[in-house]
């Protein structure tokens, strides 16, 4: 047999022992179809958002008023010593902000927070919820920063963030949340909120003069 022959028959053995490559590749593609989906329908259940975006590094989600579930009440220890209630937030608006002194993103948002909160002092209550922090570090960034507004301690974040249900997750920091007069969430901001965002955000809210809506438990129970 000719070099040539041999050459040719050692091809085609090899093609015939090669596996198909579709035997694999459309199971494989398969998987990842069945993946995505899961997922898109994980994230559409999570939340029943009225309209969601996004701006540079932040997901802004409003809730409508029909669709919007109670805040738990909750209570702890502010850096400054003095306790806090929710509860007393009755009948105001409120601005819930986690942060942490070692977030770069809690430091770029802060200075559009403070301008925020010191432009709605008359109609919003502003509250920090310090995560993951030493009480001396909390209180060196608020100091530094000059923060208007009380924050709770890192040691009650836990109890204070399960008050919100999903719509704070414990990693996602700095996370805004904004609650209406009747103590429902009306929008939350995951990731570094900005000076215009969150005004117009408060705006809508403010200007809702109460409007009616069913009452739910807290998370919508």
């Amino acid at each position: 047999m000719t070099p040539d022959l041999q050459a040719g028959g050692a091809i085609d053995r090899a093609k015939r022992s090669a596996p198909p490559r579709r035997r694999w590749l459309l199971p494989a593609v398969a998987a990842l179809v069945v993946s995505g989906l899961a997922i898109w329908v994980t994230l559409s259940w999570a939340d029943p958002p009225t309209t969601g975006r996004g701006t540079g590094d932040a997901v802004i989600q409003q809730y409508a008023v029909a669709e919007r579930v109670d805040l738990a009440d909750f209570e702890g220890a502010l850096l400054d010593g003095t306790n806090f209630s929710s509860a007393d937030m009755a009948g105001r608006v409120a601005v819930y902000n986690v942060w942490g002194s070692w977030c770069v993103p809690c430091r770029t948002e802060a200075p559009d927070l403070i301008r925020v909160a010191e432009e709605y002092a008359d109609d919003v209550s502003f509250v920090g919820i310090n995560v993951r922090d030493g009480l001396d570090a909390a209180q060196a960034f608020e100091r530094r920063l000059a923060v208007p507004y009380p924050s709770l301690r890192a040691e009650d974040s836990d109890r204070a963030l399960l008050a919100f249900g999903s719509s704070v997750a414990v990693a996602a920091v700095p996370t805004t949340v904004v609650v209406d007069r009747a103590g429902g969430i009306a929008a939350r901001i995951v990731g570094p909120t900005t000076y215009s965002t969150l005004k117009a955000l408060l705006d809508e809210v403010v200007t809702e003069a109460g409007e009616p809506r069913p009452r739910s438990g807290p998370h919508g129970r």
